[in-house]
């Protein structure tokens, strides 16, 4: 526990200073994020290969970065104001790597398993959620919204961990994360109901009440699904943690594993609602 919080203590700072920056920080730690992760989805796929020399190395590895990288580019040269075109280009961009790479794992060779499609899958993913970020901030008012993504999930995360432990009898996923039960799900949703709601008021974000109570709860089940599929990857390679970046926490998709989705929601709700 000491470690876990002395490493928030750390971790906390960036985050905010990030959020402060706008479009540079929040890009570059996306563009970061994305390097990482795609390093951690690298190594949890083959643990035992070579680290370099791989094809692995640009889809895999550098794949999210991309995504995070174009979406901040295209911002930054003034190509895209919060419409869609820019989510457009980027999950064409996804695609492709996509299609390029499970295309090859399809074929017969040495020391590679069909199987291993989901790991790009989920890297496509991780790349597209993190690429809406440096629009997300783009946006007007765009530092609250991304506070609001990320303390809406802090919330949820905290409640639904909470009542599960307190209360928590029926499993939600018992294979794929056994500690999770559907009471502390529902807590989380609930949690993040009221959470939403409270930081749209105090951040005088222009959601109306019904409006932010709807996304508290999108925000809570995403939030949830999340954080289950990123456990279902390191189910599949047979890791308990994605990295060990973060002391205390784990690697860089076990602490984003639930913002990520929720930094989409939160775009594509204030597109709608807002823009």
């Amino acid at each position: 526990m000491r470690v876990r919080i002395i490493s928030a203590i750390v971790g906390i700072p960036i985050v905010l200073l990030a959020i402060w920056l706008e479009l540079p920080g929040i890009g570059a730690l996306a563009i970061l994020a994305g390097l990482i992760g795609g390093f951690e989805l690298h190594r949890m796929m083959r643990p035992g290969a070579s680290r370099t020399g791989s094809v692995r190395i640009i889809s895999l590895v550098m794949g999210p970065a991309l995504l995070a990288g174009i979406a901040t580019w295209m911002v930054s040269e003034g190509r895209l104001s919060g419409d869609y075109m820019p989510i457009l280009l980027a999950t064409i961009f996804a695609l492709a790597v996509l299609v390029r790479d499970t295309a090859s794992l399809g074929r017969s060779s040495s020391g590679r398993n069909p199987k291993e499609w989901v790991y790009w899958v989920f890297a496509a993913y991780v790349g597209l959620a993190l690429a809406h970020a440096p629009v997300l901030v783009n946006l007007d008012q765009g530092r609250e919204l991304i506070l609001l993504a990320i303390l809406t999930t802090f919330a949820v995360d905290s409640v639904a961990l909470f009542v599960g432990v307190s209360i928590g009898r029926h499993r939600l996923a018992p294979k794929i994360s056994p500690k999770k039960s559907w009471e502390g799900a529902v807590g989380g949703v609930v949690g993040g109901v009221i959470a939403a709601i409270a930081i749209d008021a105090a951040f005088d974000i222009p959601f109306s009440v019904v409006t932010a109570g709807i996304l508290g709860a999108v925000l809570g089940v995403t939030g949830v699904v999340g954080d289950l599929y990123e456990s279902w990857i390191k189910r599949r390679a047979e890791v308990k943690d994605s990295g060990t970046l973060i002391p205390g926490h784990g690697g860089i998709l076990d602490r984003l594993d639930s913002v990520i989705p929720n930094l989409a929601v939160v775009y594509w709700a204030a597109v709608w609602s807002l823009l």
